[in-house]
């Protein structure tokens, strides 16, 4: 059999599989709901005539929302759905009628907002059980997953990024599946396996260590195991073998490139460093001397303006003098490797050893036998201001200098040989074995039911068989045959979806979905990839196989055990990383010319600090409130500079109390969140009153109003008015200030923050935004969607903390929908509600929301 018959074989049985498939991801039948035209003409049709019609219908100006027959009574239709649920909105936040209008009573109100509520309760259970999805593995889960199945971290970073929907990517809605998904799956699976299994004895290992002081130039050749490799330090000084980089430049690199690995695998990278900090006193007078040279040159160029360079002098020496900048931190080392043409950052770290005892830092790398090499930069900044970037980078600055005295590459290395890979996949089965049915039926029946996540039948094994029969004849080894039927199962729908098939139900000629419970297997699949993003591990599907983790005992003792493994750093990073906006940092950073003190450590540092605090909450079950208000912070080094709070040294981070005059505490002063909802260049009132609507009170602020635009440039004085004083403006056109004047108070409480996080008390208009003596204090005077007047974060944290249950309602909803893979919608009000009595009934904790979702009717159903 020739390859491309094989190949053939292999996408035919491949295309079987899928067409073999149940069709659960459509609809099964059409809903039987019907509109409740009664209730309709009883109570919603004379309160929309009475209150709404006047402004809501057709051929009124200015008025793109209708009431009158375009509002269809058909709550299966999202378009009338989603009107109908604004309706709700604005009745229920007293928006509507507006003022001047006949005002309905409370008791009308009720009624009808009952029934809109009522029947889009009936209408969201009839698509529920009419449209049940399968939900595939996002990046981040088959990430994992292949790490845990197989014991490879593979990068998915190829793979087409996950739409979000309901705010996290794991929506089963939106995780469709595209020809190229497949041909990127097909793929994936084939490296993977060729990258897992071996046929070979372990390959030698070769240790090479670099010196960077042989030479600062690429004509710097030094021969490796026959490899004429160059060996660049830069232009940086030596001092006892060490190349001493004083700051970050094109030619102070240190690097060594032009080689190749002999085996691929993972290979140990060393690093013996050291760093040198001056203190505030060095910086000073470092900075005096420069300052001294320049003053003395404008005077001889211009005698008459003695005075002025003194003063200038005297100003720029008292930055030195006072500025927190310069209470530097340990210098910063980032490791790049450089493969087959493509740069991948492998580390960066604090080098926190003083020069009298340098230490040997330690990470890995995967090398392949592409051309390679690796490249050591210095990667500490200091802001670049009027008064240093002239001199900063001179070899007379006192700045934090790293010393590198040698790099060592060391490898492959393995844990054992075979690698864990292949006995994972191979168990303790040989390369050749002697029989080789046996063996392939053992191989084939436990990677499937690992892969799946459930027992497989003896058809599914015999069908991979089938295929491994068909390739062997042609293969040259065991080994290669096997990856055929392997490869099969890491593209099968049931490796690469969560599969519950529908219970159906049979009346006369037509068959139609009904919800049921989850079995074990499905529910230890949802439970692992909700705290995990993973699979099943060992004893979560050992308690599936005996029945018992449908026992709600046994249920929540496997949560505390998965919150305590690891791998439940997965739900920090992909529950409160998505929650909070984390994967959008960096994405329009804070202008570096407007905002120098914001760099790449700690961009970095600001998404750690949100997990960490996040993290600190959950293992240490701590009062959620804290998310609101706490009176500590999780910061490093990095952060405690940033935000103003001394005693914090190295880049670890670790729960701090804050002290008094420091508005931090709580996930609204992170600056995380300040960055994303600014715009790069200013704060935004606007995106940051939206974030607290949305994500602390569950408030849907709905979308801006169309062609609306910015506001108008022929404004007088625009150019200098305030960011509040520009939206004052905004607010002055009708058809904005309905939204806004909700919006914009909540985002007004953080102008002390600027749009890098950092605290100020004035505005500022001068060079590049410095703030001058004469510029205006920041007006934080704000207040809550209801009224409630407040002034500032603290004041901002303070009404927070009232609006508890809004809180942990929009908190449950969000656990909820993360869980679950899908929107809620107004038939989850009462689970959400049953979670926050919940929570409150016991001690306000992260885990006993995470326990209520897990023992919820909704989490175990289907």
């Amino acid at each position: 059999m020739s390859w491309f018959s094989r190949q053939f074989v292999f996408m035919g049985s491949i295309l079987a599989l899928w067409i073999d498939l149940p069709d659960t991801a459509s609809a099964q039948s059409a809903s039987t709901l019907r509109p409740d035209s009664n209730g309709y003409q009883k109570v919603v049709a004379p309160f929309l005539k009475r209150y709404c019609l006047k402004c809501h219908q057709k051929g009124i100006e200015d008025n793109e929302f209708r009431v009158d027959s375009s509002l269809e009574n058909n709550f299966l239709k999202p378009v009338a759905k989603g009107k109908w649920g604004e309706i709700v909105n604005v009745l229920n936040g007293h928006e509507m009628p507006p003022d001047g209008e006949r005002k309905p009573t409370t008791t009308e109100v009720a009624k009808v907002v009952d029934w809109i509520t009522s029947q889009m309760v009936k209408a969201e259970l009839a698509n529920r059980d009419s449209a049940i999805v399968l939900r595939r593995l996002n990046r981040a889960e088959y990430r994992n997953t292949i790490r845990d199945l197989i014991g490879l971290d593979f990068d998915t970073s190829g793979f087409p990024q996950d739409p979000p929907a309901g705010g996290f990517d794991n929506n089963g809605g939106a995780l469709t599946l595209s020809p190229l998904h497949l041909e990127l799956y097909l793929e994936a699976a084939r490296k993977i396996l060729d990258k897992a299994l071996v046929q070979t004895n372990a390959p030698p290992t070769l240790k090479w260590r670099i010196q960077p002081d042989s030479g600062d130039s690429d004509r710097n050749r030094v021969v490796y195991d026959g490899q004429r490799m160059i060996v660049n330090g830069g232009k940086n000084k030596v001092e006892n073998g060490f190349k001493v980089i004083h700051h970050a430049n094109w030619d102070k690199k240190l690097n060594a490139r032009d080689f190749r690995m002999p085996h691929a695998g993972n290979y140990i990278i060393r690093i013996r460093a050291a760093g040198k900090v001056p203190a505030r006193t060095a910086v000073v007078a470092s900075a005096k001397l420069a300052l001294q040279h320049r003053m003395d040159r404008q005077n001889r160029k211009n005698p008459r303006g003695a005075k002025w360079t003194k003063q200038q002098f005297e100003r720029d020496l008292k930055h030195f003098q006072t500025d927190s900048m310069y209470d530097y931190g340990f210098p910063r080392l980032k490791f790049t490797q450089h493969l087959g043409g493509q740069p991948k950052v492998l580390a960066e770290l604090d080098i926190d050893a003083p020069l009298s005892k340098p230490q040997i830092y330690e990470f890995q790398g995967f090398f392949s036998t592409q051309k390679a090499g690796v490249t050591i930069e210095y990667a500490y900044d200091i802001p670049r201001v009027l008064e240093n970037f002239w001199m900063q980078t001179g070899d007379q600055f006192a700045r934090p200098e790293l010393y590198v005295d040698w790099i060592e590459l060391e490898g492959p290395y393995y844990v054992s040989w075979p690698p864990p890979s292949h006995k994972l996949i191979m168990g303790s089965i040989k390369a050749n074995p002697h029989n080789e049915r046996q063996a392939a039926t053992e191989i084939i029946s436990r990677m499937m039911s690992r892969a799946y996540r459930r027992p497989v039948t003896q058809q599914e094994i015999d069908s991979k068989l089938k295929l491994f029969r068909q390739v062997r004849k042609d293969a040259s080894s065991f080994i290669e045959a096997i990856k055929t039927p392997l490869t099969a199962i890491l593209v099968s729908p049931h490796f690469l979806y969560l599969t519950e098939a529908p219970r159906t139900m049979t009346t006369g000629s037509s068959s139609q979905s009904t919800s049921r419970k989850l079995n074990d297997y499905e529910l230890a699949s949802r439970l692992s990839y909700f705290l995990w993003s993973s699979m099943p591990d060992e004893e979560l599907m050992e308690v599936a196989k005996n029945k018992k983790l449908s026992q709600s005992s046994e249920l929540t003792k496997q949560v505390d055990r998965m919150l305590a493994d690891p791998k439940a750093g997965a739900l920090t990073k992909n529950f409160a990383g998505q929650w909070l906006g984390l994967r959008e940092v960096g994405a329009n950073p804070p202008a570096a010319d407007l905002y120098p003190r914001y760099d790449r450590h700690l961009e970095i540092s600001i998404v750690k600090e949100s997990e960490a605090f996040f993290a600190e909450i959950l293992q240490n079950d701590l009062n959620v409130m804290n998310l609101v208000k706490s009176d500590f912070v999780v910061i490093n080094e990095r952060l405690a500079r940033f935000y103003g709070i001394s005693g914090v040294k190295g880049d670890h981070f670790r729960k701090v109390s804050v002290p008094a005059g420091v508005h931090r505490g709580g996930i609204v002063t992170q600056a995380s969140v300040l960055t994303i909802t600014s715009n790069g260049t200013r704060t935004s009132p606007v995106k940051r009153g939206t974030w607290v609507m949305k994500n602390l009170l569950g408030i849907d602020p709905g979308l801006p109003v169309a062609n609306v635009g910015d506001i108008a440039p022929k404004v007088p004085g625009i150019d200098k008015a305030t960011v509040r004083k520009r939206l004052e403006i905004h607010r002055e056109l009708p058809q904005c200030a309905r939204c806004h004047n909700k919006i914009d108070p909540l985002g007004f409480a953080l102008e002390n923050f600027n749009a890098a996080g950092e605290w100020r008390v004035q505005e500022g208009f001068g060079y590049k935004g410095r703030i001058g003596p004469n510029d205006p204090k920041i007006d934080a005077s704000a207040s809550m969607p209801d009224g409630t007047r407040f002034t500032g974060v603290d004041g901002l944290r303070n009404s927070l903390m009232k609006q508890e249950t809004l809180f942990l309602k929009c908190l449950s909803g969000k656990m909820l929908t993360y869980a679950l893979g899908r929107e809620l919608g107004i038939a989850d009000n009462p689970t959400i509600d049953l979670a926050v009595t919940e929570m409150k009934k016991n001690n306000y904790t992260l885990r006993s929301l995470i326990k209520f979702v897990v023992l919820s009717e909704p989490f175990q159903s289907k």
